[in-house]
């Protein structure tokens, strides 16, 4: 995953935040995926505007952790989110 690559959430895809977790039903599937607070804000910054490193610095600093980590993590839920055809190509 390059560091300016932009994913982007598909716009089909339904969405809402629930009490710190997101609840996406995918539509072409109708299947629901709950994310838990840290892939809920890596998801709503999929919207093209942020690049991976950005996103990686925001959950950073809400989340105490190190970037090391951050990187990771998003690397292994943006795999996941494609693997679930929930992100634009």
């Amino acid at each position: 995953m390059e560091t300016k690559t932009l994913p982007i959430r598909r716009k089909d895809v339904i969405w809402r935040e629930v009490d710190g977790e997101t609840v996406i039903i995918s539509s072409d599937s109708k299947r629901m995926h709950v994310l838990n607070e840290t892939a809920s804000m890596i998801w709503l910054l999929l919207d093209g505007n942020h690049d991976q490193d950005s996103i990686a610095i925001a959950v950073a600093g809400e989340f105490g952790e190190s970037m090391e980590t951050v990187k990771k993590d998003l690397r292994d839920c943006v795999h996941q989110l494609r693997a679930l055809d929930l992100l634009e190509d």
